[in-house]
């Protein structure tokens, strides 16, 4: 009877951790879909892919999933800031693309600022100024493809990297409102 005591408690942790799992699972999907549902610039499948990538931190709730998302959205404004910065290399840019780029680089660096404190806003749970804050650094993504359109026929270089940073702003906002 002994011998079966470690089978039997084995099967019960990985009950319980397949139980954990999935409700970690329905963390995710359950306020992704509520965050599209709510907002036509989220893509469902956008949201749940973000947080499925990483399966050694799942969120228990949806205050996890805020904080996880602002990591996300702080982790892609410094990954624009690089993509700028090399283009900024290139010597053959016409002044015009280099300011906008410029320009788009200084917004990119004043939005990864504004977002390390909304980490501070939500610790201290203070959603009002989270909420304010990410608006504010959203605006980076529109503000500089919005540049590259003051010039006809100037195709912006970073239509791709503005639109996912939009989005990751745009879950954020949607998960700080769902904590109010």
């Amino acid at each position: 009877m002994t011998s079966f005591l470690p089978l039997v408690t084995l099967v019960c942790l990985l009950f319980y951790l397949a139980q954990a799992n999935n409700q970690d699972n329905n963390v995710v999907h359950g306020s992704c879909k509520r965050a599209a549902d709510g907002d036509p610039n989220i893509s469902y499948e956008f949201c749940v892919a973000c947080f499925e990538a990483d399966r050694m931190s799942q969120p228990a709730n949806v205050e996890d999933l805020a904080l996880m998302s602002i990591n996300l959205t702080i982790s892609n404004a410094t990954k624009v800031s690089s993509c700028i910065s090399k283009l900024l290399q290139n010597k053959t840019l016409d002044h015009f693309a280099r300011d906008c780029l410029t320009t788009c680089l200084e917004l990119y660096s004043d939005a990864y600022s504004t977002l390390r404190g909304v980490v501070d806003d939500l610790g201290s749970r203070d959603y009002y100024k989270a909420n304010v804050d990410v608006s504010a650094a959203m605006d980076a993504a529109v503000t500089c493809e919005d540049g590259f359109k003051e010039r006809e026929g100037l195709v912006s270089p970073l239509t791709k990297e503005n639109d996912m940073f939009f989005q990751l702003n745009a879950i954020s906002l949607a998960f700080i409102k769902m904590l109010h």
